[in-house]
C-alpha cells in the first residue's frame, strides 16, 4: 500500500497513537515557563513534543513505530511532509516553527539555540502552535 492508500481500522495502533500524543502532551511546557526560562530547554522540549504528536498523526493514519522511526527519525520536517501528505492541514506559522527547531533538533544541537532575532517571542510562539497542533490531533 502507498502512502495515500486506505488503511483498514484495525491496522491503525491506536495505543501506540494514544502513547505518542499524550507524551507529546507531557512534554509540552505551560504557557507560563514558554514566556520566560532557558528558551534552549524551553524549545528542547517543544522540539520533543512536536516530534510525538507529528508521529501520533502518522500513526492514527496506519504506520507504526517502525516505519516512524526509519522514515522520520527526529527530522520534525520530514515528519510534517509526511504528516501533510497523510491529511494534515497545516498553517506557514508551523512550518516556519518547525523550520527554526528542526535547525538544531536531528542534530542534538539545543545546547547552541539561539532565538531567531527577528522573533524574540518564539518560544511562546512556537508553544501555542504546538498546542494547537495536539488539539486539532487529539482526541
Amino acid at each position: 500500500m502507498g502512502s495515500r492508500g486506505l488503511v483498514a481500522a484495525s491496522d491503525i495502533d491506536r495505543e501506540l497513537a494514544a502513547a505518542f500524543l499524550a507524551n507529546g502532551q507531557g512534554f509540552l511546557p505551560d504557557v507560563d515557563t514558554a514566556d520566560r526560562g532557558d528558551a534552549r530547554e524551553i524549545c528542547y522540549a517543544i522540539a520533543i513534543s512536536t516530534e510525538l504528536v507529528l508521529k501520533a498523526f502518522l500513526v492514527a493514519q496506519g504506520w507504526n513505530d517502525d516505519r516512524c522511526r526509519r522514515d522520520v527519525g527526529h527530522d520534525l520536517e520530514k515528519a510534517l511532509a509526511f504528516a501533510k501528505a497523510a491529511g494534515l492541514k497545516a498553517t506557514a506559522e508551523l512550518d516556519d516553527v518547525v523550520r527554526v527547531l528542526n535547525a538544531y533538533y536531528p542534530k542534538h544541537a539545543f545546547d547552541s539555540f539561539v532565538v531567531p532575532a527577528d522573533n524574540v517571542a518564539f518560544p511562546a510562539k512556537a508553544r501555542a502552535m504546538v498546542a494547537n497542533l495536539l488539539e486539532r490531533i487529539g482526541p
